[in-house]
């Protein structure tokens, strides 16, 4: 018998990292299911992620599903069962504007139709393109977007337009009705409070991989070199002890060492990699995958900028990005003098009092870029101070 699949949603929130697994849990349920597979254990699913499959269970649970003891999931039941979830077997009516390179790209991707996405018309301000033949469809200009919008119940609009053309676009897609946006265009869109907009930054994922690869050749350093350590520190010892060398038991103790101190450094990471036999780059990977777990030293200001919907409408990009500047860092990474670290954040909870920027266990609410800006120079004061003093002395 199939598991049984509950169109009621749990009412608390769900952890972004699990909402970012459930598409790719139907991504690989569907390839099992062209392949002719019937049944999937939770172990097997884990292994595509890294995580225990205890981890799978609970998101599996998040989706309403419930598997069959010692047969494991329906690939079929628990494939249809996140289509539901995610509402991927209801299509959704799109436009495009921006026939550009990105654009038709987008335009042309079979793939939209596996999630309930039907692109209906294609449209674009240049002149010159107003016609011409982009796949199956024709570029319209822009002054065909409100028939097409009223004619089709479009749904979703996607934006692939550049920077400077971006608002406006938003703006004309919004005035007719449409609630949800899927932007490219690399600027932060202002939106009423009943509008949705995805961000999909490619600058952003550029600048994420590229710390990355920093950190990934960083960590690999020579064989003689790492034979230096070979033994690793009492503490590290004693969390050993505890666990089995398998990898189900990475995340404690990844936990346990971060406990420890405060983060996690590079050598110590070698002893775990080394314990349970995992390469070095596949733990970092499993790493970044958990953003509680943090592989610099904790900073003396930990500044933390929220990015919410909320935020993001009430300057919050514009202080990260002041943030950014005035101390020479990007998100995610700590000034060289140890003085100062920076991290975007998911909403706290308190949107009322949008823009939030914390500093260590302060809160500053509905700030704005010129305070935080005077903040930042007293601590740089403050901490130039210090460390004068500590020479001197």
């Amino acid at each position: 018998m199939e598991g049984n699949n509950s169109n009621k949603q749990p009412e608390k929130s769900i952890p972004e990292q699990t909402l970012r697994r459930i598409p790719l849990y139907h991504q690989i349920l569907a390839e099992m299911e062209r392949q002719g597979d019937e049944h999937v254990s939770s172990k097997h699913l884990a292994q595509f992620f890294q995580v225990d499959d205890t981890q799978v269970r609970k998101d599996v649970a998040i989706i309403g599903y419930k598997g069959k003891p010692k047969s494991g999931y329906s690939v079929k039941g628990l494939k249809n069962a996140i289509e539901e979830f995610l509402g991927i077997n209801y299509q959704n009516t799109a436009i495009l504007v921006g026939a550009g390179h990105l654009g038709s790209a987008l335009a042309q991707y079979p793939g939209m139709g596996e999630y309930g996405l039907k692109l209906i018309a294609v449209f674009d301000n240049d002149p010159s393109k107003a016609g011409n033949v982009l796949g199956s469809f024709t570029i319209l200009p822009l002054e065909a977007l409100q028939r097409v919008v009223r004619s089709y119940d479009i749904g979703i609009a996607i934006i692939t337009v550049p920077k400077e053309a971006a608002q406006s676009v938003c703006n004309r897609i919004v005035s007719l009705g449409i609630k949800a946006i899927w932007n490219f265009a690399p600027t932060q869109l202002s939106v009423p409070e009943n509008v949705t907009v995805r961000n999909e930054n490619i600058a952003t994922g550029i600048a994420l991989l590229s710390h990355y690869l920093k950190t990934h050749k960083r960590t690999h350093r020579s064989r003689k070199e790492r034979e230096k350590n070979k033994v690793p520190p009492k503490k590290v010892i004693e969390i050993f002890n505890k666990y089995q060398p398998k990898r189900e038991y990475l995340i404690p103790i990844l936990e346990e060492a971060q406990k420890i101190y405060s983060y996690l450094p590079e050598d110590i990471l070698e002893f775990i990699a080394d314990f349970l036999n995992i390469p070095i780059s596949s733990l970092i990977q499993t790493i970044r995958f958990y953003s509680n777990f943090k592989l610099i030293p904790p900073a003396k200001y930990q500044i933390k900028i929220c990015i919410g919907d909320t935020c993001q409408r009430k300057e919050a990009i514009e202080i990260l990005e002041s943030v950014s500047k005035q101390l020479n860092i990007g998100a995610g990474e700590s000034t060289k003098s140890g003085l100062f670290s920076l991290e975007a954040v998911p909403c706290p909870g308190i949107c009322s009092e949008s823009p939030v920027v914390t500093i260590n266990d302060t809160i500053y609410k509905k700030i704005h870029v010129g305070q935080v800006s005077k903040i930042i120079g007293d601590l740089l004061k403050k901490g130039s101070s210090a460390v004068a003093d500590k020479t001197s002395a």
